[in-house]
């Protein structure tokens, strides 16, 4: 089915996007130029102040109001704790990585088993899904490492100080007088997946690809592909009938966008941003401009 996109850049304050096909139109956004996202970009920042009461910290990532960084968005890594302490909690993770793996794989055939037998609604948008499931996995990551046997149970005025430099990304942006909500494990999203690059849970896949044949044809996929252990991803939908080429051609540019990210943050001073999700017209190109769009058209 052939389609058309128009971008609609000639007002003062806003632009729009219409994907149009033949019959309807397909999607609709607009973003105000006055108020810019800047959910998912991702700061260099200092820990402004750490708030035993909240088990919080609040993060200067260079905008005016500081960001809000809770202790279970706090990656192990940045623990100031002694190594051995340090090394246990990797041994955890890494028996947890296990462990969420199979229980991933076993779901997987639950649904492979029950989808053939039900009848599936798909009333969320595909970024919220992803976030949904993103939070799921981190959060359950998180609880696992910080209740694991053997380690102890820090709080965050023990392994959190003020003036620690560390890499954030915006999840929630300023509402009212609270400041943006924060968090150490980085998300970043590509045409047909999305990278948790310090998220060790290997591959996941979005819970609106319900095909069970789709699905058993990305894990193929994932299995195939060399994943970092220290990584985990999520095929989007836009990713359900795709090849491996293509969806690992996608893996390796997100990999390589983390990478830059990484370089530039060595090379930067704090607060700084050093990386930027992109305006409308970058989303849009990322996310719906496809094979079946046939011309763009700009005013």
């Amino acid at each position: 089915m052939e389609k058309n996109l128009y971008i609609d850049a000639s007002h003062p304050s806003e632009t729009r996007i219409v994907l149009k096909s033949n019959n309807s139109i397909e999607e609709y956004e607009f973003e105000d130029k006055n108020n810019l996202n800047f959910k998912n970009n991702i700061y260099l920042a200092t820990i402004s102040r750490v708030e035993p009461s909240l088990q919080a910290a609040f993060v200067s990532f260079g905008r005016e109001r500081h960001g809000f960084l809770a202790f279970n968005d706090i990656q192990s890594d940045y623990y100031q704790i002694p190594s051995e302490d340090k090394d246990k909690i990797r041994e955890a993770e890494e028996k947890i990585r296990e462990e969420l793996k199979k229980k991933t794989i076993e779901v997987n055939q639950e649904n492979f088993q029950s989808e053939s037998q039900s009848e599936i609604k798909n009333d969320k948008a595909d970024e919220n899904e992803n976030q949904i499931e993103k939070e799921n996995k981190k959060q359950e990551y998180r609880e696992q490492v910080k209740s694991s046997f053997g380690i102890k149970r820090y709080k965050i005025q023990e392994v959190i100080k003020p003036g620690q430099v560390i890499l954030i990304q915006v999840i929630k942006e300023e509402r009212g007088q609270k400041g943006a909500a924060l968090t150490t494990f980085i998300s970043l999203a590509g045409k047909y997946m999305v990278l948790m690059p310090n998220t060790p849970k290997g591959g996941g896949i979005s819970r609106k690809i319900f095909n069970s044949s789709d699905r058993k044809k990305i894990r193929v996929i994932l299995n195939d592909i060399e994943i970092p252990k220290s990584m985990g991803v999520i095929v989007r939908t836009a990713g359900a009938n795709k090849t491996k080429n293509e969806i690992e051609k996608d893996f390796q540019n997100t990999l390589k966008t983390w990478e830059e990210i990484t370089e530039k943050a060595l090379e930067s001073n704090a607060p700084s941003l050093v990386y930027e999700e992109g305006d409308i017209i970058k989303r849009t190109l990322r996310d719906t401009y496809d094979n079946e769009t046939k011309n763009v058209y700009v005013e």
